[in-house]
């Protein structure tokens, strides 16, 4: 028969030890994943391990007469204390309480603060003064009326909780309290021969058993929504693909259908009614090419962005998701707004280029050096010109000139006035263009860009249409290319 003595030795053991491996696997897991609950678990198990070991049975005739010696007796309950503290920790990050209750959130996080500050200042009393009976009645007639009350009243939170977690909340909070209020007060009482120790190491077996089964069930969640979150992700660009390829070709159609018109009226109609059908006709082709231009610009740039934003979900920084979906819908609906103009001022033109830079800056790490500077006799918000007329050429900078290139990389526009004409130029360090022409001529597949034409085409038909002056030059650099424009 397995006598008291024996049965303490053996608990003893298996609890430590096991509470060790506790503490080092969930700090794995918690550098892994990041996730918090994993964190304080991982204290919790380091504080109840220090604990433990004061109560070792193979350290009794050497570590406590040590620790009553140098005045340390009050650790016994400033240890208590401070992993049941670390054990509500895990409570709110496990069952994301600041997501389901923010105020019970708010409430009890402010509690933890108050009453592990309180116990640290009573544990240093005890060790100036050497009275630990202070702490003794701190512990015995505060923390344990308080941690009760706040107990009962997070199982029913946890019984509120919209899934299963609260579950394992409920049932290793239920079992531990019962043995470890029963092993105190046998501690005190001493009514049966049984070693009190005895039902406080069972209450921490138990426990670890169902809070441990409890972290892996919220991996699976956690893993479950990413998944989930991808597949949407796939779904909506899958969508995204069919709407553009649709729209290209009504927008294909519609360009032949006026060309058809076009040659129709040339042949029937008189001079001066073709000179009309023909501004009318350029006007309505710049306007198509400018939608065909934005309905192969968006999308791609859609994808690549969703594909970027979606890498700091995976990774779950929701700051910064939360952060680019905002620039992200911004650029979105200026240039939606933009469209429904024929112009817009230069300051509104800057400020969908910054969106769009900030955008796929994503996906070279921030590495991309941007910068937009102007003189201060410039009067932006007088100057007109088309909408996404900068565009293009900060697209040509980024992938022909700074995605081959290695080291700083950067692109800067600068605005200025020379002879009563306001000039803006585009800069960037990148590889230029004679070396940008010898890599295309050495893809097996050559895709000629047809954004620079089609502003060229834009912008002499803004100066037939408002009489202006409106030009741009594109000039290589030692390093890089420049290109000028006079407005």
């Amino acid at each position: 028969m397995i006598t008291q003595s024996t049965l303490f030795y053996v608990l003893s053991s298996l609890v430590t030890g096991g509470v060790a491996i506790y503490f080092l696997l969930c700090l794995l897991i918690y550098f892994q994943s990041k996730q918090k609950s994993f964190l304080y678990y991982g204290l919790y198990n380091f504080f109840l391990l220090t604990y433990l070991i004061t109560k070792s049975p193979f350290l009794s005739k050497t570590l406590i007469p040590f620790l009553k010696a140098h005045d340390w007796t009050s650790y016994n309950w400033y240890s208590q204390v401070v992993y049941n503290s670390l054990l509500f920790l895990f409570y709110q990050a496990f069952l994301d309480l600041d997501q389901h209750y923010p105020r019970f959130n708010r409430i009890l996080h402010r509690y933890l603060v108050i009453q592990l500050s309180s116990a640290t200042v009573l544990f240093l009393y005890t060790l100036l003064t050497g009275n630990h009976w202070i702490f003794t009645t701190y512990f015995i007639y505060v923390f344990i009326p308080i941690v009760s009350g706040f107990v009962f009243y997070a199982l029913y939170i946890a019984w509120r909780i919209p899934n299963r977690l609260g579950y394992f909340i409920i049932t290793g909070v239920v079992l531990y309290n019962v043995f470890a209020y029963f092993s105190l007060y046998q501690s005190f009482h001493h009514s049966i021969a049984t070693e009190p120790l005895n039902f406080f190491f069972i209450a921490i077996l138990l426990e670890s058993i169902v809070f441990i089964l409890g972290l892996g069930y919220k991996v699976k969640l956690i893993y479950q929504d990413r998944l989930n979150t991808q597949l949407k992700i796939i779904e909506e660009q899958r969508v995204n693909q069919e709407l553009r390829t649709s729209h290209q070709k009504v927008l294909e159609a519609e360009l032949a259908s006026k060309i058809n018109d076009l040659k129709e009226a040339l042949q029937k109609s008189e001079a001066e009614k073709v000179t009309t059908l023909r501004l009318q006709f350029e006007n309505e082709v710049n306007i198509l090419k400018l939608e065909s231009l934005r309905s192969q610009m968006n999308p791609h740039f859609i994808f690549n962005a969703l594909n970027s934003i979606k890498v700091y979900l995976i990774e779950n920084n929701k700051e910064q998701a939360i952060y680019y979906l905002n620039k992200f819908s911004k650029l979105i609906r200026k240039i939606l707004e933009s469209s429904r103009n024929d112009s817009i001022t230069l300051t509104e033109e800057l400020e969908i280029i910054e969106l769009y830079m900030r955008i796929e800056n994503i996906r070279f790490d921030n590495q991309i050096d941007f910068s937009i500077t102007q003189d201060e006799k410039v009067g932006l918000p007088t100057v007109k010109i088309p909408s996404l007329l900068l565009q293009p050429f900060i697209e040509n900078a980024i992938w022909h000139g700074l995605m081959l290139k290695e080291g700083e990389k950067k692109i800067s526009i600068h605005v200025g006035v020379q002879d009563s004409r306001v000039v803006l130029t585009i800069s960037d360090n990148g590889i230029g263009r004679e070396k940008a022409r010898e890599h295309r001529e050495k893809k097996s597949f050559k895709k000629e860009s047809l954004g620079l034409e089609f502003s060229r085409e834009r912008l002499s038909y803004f100066n037939k249409k408002t009489e202006s002056n409106y030009s741009f030059n594109i000039e290589d650099l030692e390093e890089g290319t420049k290109v000028v424009f006079l407005f």
